[in-house]
């Protein structure tokens, strides 16, 4: 855009060099013509701060949209480049049948014997049915929703 407002400086010079009267007839109509072309400058400048604006918000959008996509991509095990044979723990949804509240853990504490709420503390265990569900389930698949009974 500074092209366009030398050249609009170069006319306001041009103008102001020939001495050209603004009381002419013609000398009015150079002059607001290049008050005009001053304002169209003035604008294009505002807008191109805006675009320069929105495209910086539009590139903040796509990095988070990429970013939940790529979360979702994990969640459901469609991510190429996320190990899953890296995983240490394989982890079950689990309701505690105290509090209702719902979190994360691992099987190996269910065989224990050792699982408590971490929201109110209360013990429980897994019925003996889940039990011999999740151990025939495949290793990665623990889309399951247990339901527990109290201790």
């Amino acid at each position: 855009m500074d092209y366009i407002r030398e050249k609009v400086a170069y006319l306001q010079g041009l103008a102001e060099g020939l001495k050209i009267e603004e009381s002419t007839a013609e000398g009015k109509v150079l002059y607001h013509i290049i008050d005009v072309l001053d304002d169209i400058t003035d604008a294009l400048d505002g807008l191109a701060e805006s675009q320069y604006a929105a495209e910086e918000e539009a590139e903040e959008v796509q990095d988070i949209l990429s970013d939940i996509v790529e979360y979702f991509d994990i969640l459901a095990g469609e991510d190429e480049d996320y190990d899953y044979e890296d995983e240490d723990d394989d982890l079950y949804e689990v309701i505690c049948p105290n509090c209702g509240d719902v979190y994360l853990t691992d099987f190996e504490s269910f065989e224990e014997d050792d699982v408590s709420c971490p929201s109110c503390g209360a013990p429980f265990k897994l019925e003996e049915s889940v039990v011999e569900k999740l151990s025939g389930q495949d290793a990665h698949n623990h889309d399951c929703c247990c339901h527990h009974d109290e201790e």
